[in-house]
């Protein structure tokens, strides 16, 4: 059955919109991350003891998971991907 088919009435037709709606907005956003706005979050992140810094080895660990980056950028969208799983 498809959405529009006419035979749904119209309540459960705007329920299912609703819904779509719903899932679509609680989708993370990582694209829009340049490099400056990525060194902003990973130092909030450093701040909030999400991320430790690694001078020596020149590198990022995001401390929940154990996982290393090279790169704010990656950093970023991993661990907005790894909120998203978490939150779920």
């Amino acid at each position: 059955m498809s959405v529009m088919d006419r035979t749904i009435p119209d309540y459960e037709r705007f329920e299912r919109r609703q819904l779509a709606q719903d899932q679509d907005n609680r989708e993370v956003q990582t694209v829009d991350v340049d490099e400056s706005e990525a060194q902003m979050i990973v130092q909030d992140l450093i701040a909030a003891d999400v991320v430790v810094a690694v001078p020596e080895d020149q590198c990022l660990i995001h401390t929940p998971s154990g996982e290393r980056f090279d790169s704010d950028t990656a950093l970023v969208h991993f661990h907005r991907g790894w909120e998203a799983a978490s939150s779920e």
